[in-house]
């Protein structure tokens, strides 16, 4: 099945999951392990990914001071994009 096909994909740093979008995007850097930031624009749809691990660092600081154990924290920021503006 195709979201078995996915799921692999995701397992293996090949792809992303957007959970708000319910939607897949291909990840640029297989290698790296970044948390994710993404940047979803609500007229057009485009998502883009970027790494701040300044910003992911918070996330999961103030996760751990609230008692949980974050696993891999995913940010979605949505609005619009530049092309939309």
């Amino acid at each position: 099945s195709v979201y078995r096909i996915l799921d692999l994909f995701v397992n293996s740093n090949l792809a992303i999951r957007v959970e708000s979008a319910n939607a897949y995007v291909a990840n640029s850097h297989p290698g790296c392990l970044h948390d994710c930031i993404f940047l979803i624009c609500d007229s057009c749809g485009l998502t883009t990914h970027i790494d701040d691990d300044k910003i992911a660092g918070g996330v999961r600081e103030a996760a751990e001071a609230s008692g949980f154990a974050p696993k891999r924290p995913v940010i979605e920021v949505r609005g619009t994009c530049g092309e939309c503006s």
